[in-house]
């Protein structure tokens, strides 16, 4: 998942900067075109205005989606590469801009048309640049615009600089692999280590079973299975990410389903989910909102309505604008103030909120029980700056 988001935002600012790059060079070589039709560089004017041509109706293909990105980027860059070497050879109305315009090609070559092309098309410029050399010595055609020296110059430096720019491209792009490598690797080690963390819980879970059905006082009894409940429920988040493709996201429907399946199966009351699909939560506040739940369903179960009765139980988990509101309601006999004071249900319940960001609860006995936490959301940048970090 995150690979496939790494390469979204690498396709959108090569996206961007490929119009950018199209806006600018359009505006410089319409520009270059007036003025060279103006003092009558005719030549000039018909190569300029051939880039142009090549440059719009590249677009155009690249809008009806006739040619890819990459090309339309490649049928950019060739253009205006073209355009600047004729332009050491034949005499326009700025010359010396040229020059600027070949410092920074190196950069745009590498960045558009990768390492393997830009290799190609580099030695392709290099190869152009000689011929300008050779031109200015022999005065093949003319008239020559710059010094024979400085066509001599113009090709060592534009070759140390194809070649630095060159260096940096290989070693950016082997530290992109060596990244997504190593995040593949974490990945793959974060899903083993969810997978043990499973087994180890379902290890001590197994051994509280056995303990449990050795002890013969039903009370300790009742402990004991509400240790095991509680353990499931922090092993169900390790169970959904060992085989999540996203390693530190908890899918919060199939979280939830997960424990109400696994209460069901312990009463004859109804207990209904109400939720939104596609919620996740990072794996800490899941398993603090998980712990909840089965705190306040457990009681519901057990002290909202008589044994011989088959109720409804309603659990509902909405988000609004990073604020996450969970209900658990039942029409049963509700909570006398007494029962209030020494529930330890409920003290879990308000101890496990406490670890939710900006989270309060609020209890409602009337025709029934309804307790409603809520919690906010924050994002990983909100987690970084209010962390021990810093």
């Amino acid at each position: 998942m995150k690979n496939e988001l790494y390469h979204r935002n690498t396709q959108q600012l090569f996206l961007r900067l490929s119009k950018l790059f199209f806006i600018i060079s359009l505006i410089i070589i319409t520009v270059d075109t007036f003025e060279s039709y103006k003092h009558h560089f005719h030549t000039m004017v018909w190569i300029e205005t051939s880039a142009l041509y090549a440059q719009i109706v590249g677009f155009m293909f690249y809008y009806l989606r006739l040619i890819t990105l990459r090309t339309f980027a490649s049928i950019l860059i060739i253009s205006v590469s073209l355009l600047i070497v004729l332009a050491l050879f034949i005499i326009g109305e700025n010359p010396e801009f040229s020059l600027f315009a070949l410092a920074i090609l190196p950069t745009f070559i590498f960045f558009f048309l990768g390492i393997k092309n830009g290799k190609r098309f580099t030695f392709f410029m290099i190869f152009m640049l000689f011929l300008a050399v050779l031109n200015s010595e022999l005065n093949i055609l003319e008239p020559i615009i710059f010094p024979s020296s400085l066509y001599v110059e113009i090709l060592i430096g534009y070759t140390g600089i194809s070649f630095l720019h060159y260096r940096f491209e290989v070693y950016r792009q082997n530290f992109q692999t060596e990244l997504l490598t190593f995040s593949k690797s974490q990945k793959i080690l974060l899903k083993e280590l969810n997978h043990r963390v499973k087994n180890n819980l379902q290890m001590i879970m197994g051994l509280l079973l056995m303990q449990s059905n050795r002890i013969k006082n039903d009370q300790c009894k009742k402990v004991l299975s509400s240790q095991v409940n509680r353990l499931k429920v922090i092993g169900l988040v390790h169970e959904q990410l060992s085989y999540s493709s996203e390693s530190t996201k908890v899918d919060i429907e199939k979280y939830l389903k997960s424990i109400i399946t696994s209460l069901q199966m312990l009463t004859k009351h109804k207990i209904i989910l109400n939720i939104e699909k596609q919620l996740t939560l990072d794996t800490s506040t899941a398993t603090y909102l998980g712990l909840f739940v089965n705190e306040a369903v457990s009681n519901a179960i057990e002290h909202a309505y008589l044994p011989d009765m088959a109720e409804e139980i309603i659990v509902s988990y909405v988000m609004e604008n990073h604020t996450c509101r969970l209900t658990i309601e039942d029409r049963g006999q509700g909570f006398t103030s007494t029962n209030t004071r020494n529930s330890l249900g409920l003290s879990l319940m308000e101890t496990i909120s406490d670890f939710l960001d900006d989270s309060f609860m609020i209890l409602d006995f009337e025709n029934g029980t309804k307790i409603t936490l809520e919690f906010s959301i924050k994002n990983d940048s909100q987690k970084f700056l209010n962390s021990d970090l810093l």
